[in-house]
């Protein structure tokens, strides 16, 4: 690895302020968790935490952003589960980066289920 640059630097820790921001920040009205298992990050996990993180930048979107692991159903990564309060939380899968905008402005921010990408609607945590 070369030497890092000041503006290197300066991005590592814009994206820490992020994600330190996003761990600390749990009593929202809605969570997004992208399942980043070995699976969902080998089917494109990661395209699609971009895509959410991208989102709620650009949209100023209030919503509690995490991650999780594998759920066992590896065949249907990448994996986002939406969880509004007072709502069942519901599964999607084969979830693309333009999926994700689907979803966050129909669900996240809509409060409509986008039922053609849906795995499985759960009882409330």
């Amino acid at each position: 690895m070369g030497k890092l640059k000041i503006e290197d630097l300066k991005k590592i820790k814009e994206q820490v302020k992020v994600t330190t921001a996003m761990r600390a920040d749990i009593d929202k009205d809605v969570k997004v968790i992208v399942h980043m298992g070995t699976c969902g990050i080998a089917s494109g996990a990661r395209n699609a935490m971009a895509a959410l993180m991208k989102a709620a930048e650009e949209k100023n979107l209030d919503i509690e952003i995490g991650q999780s692991g594998c759920i066992g159903i590896c065949d249907r990564e990448p994996i986002v589960t939406v969880i509004r309060k007072g709502e069942p939380q519901v599964r999607y899968g084969k979830v693309t980066a333009e999926i994700m905008e689907e979803i966050i402005n129909s669900h996240v921010i809509g409060g409509a289920v986008v039922e053609k990408y849906m795995l499985a609607d759960a009882p409330k945590a």
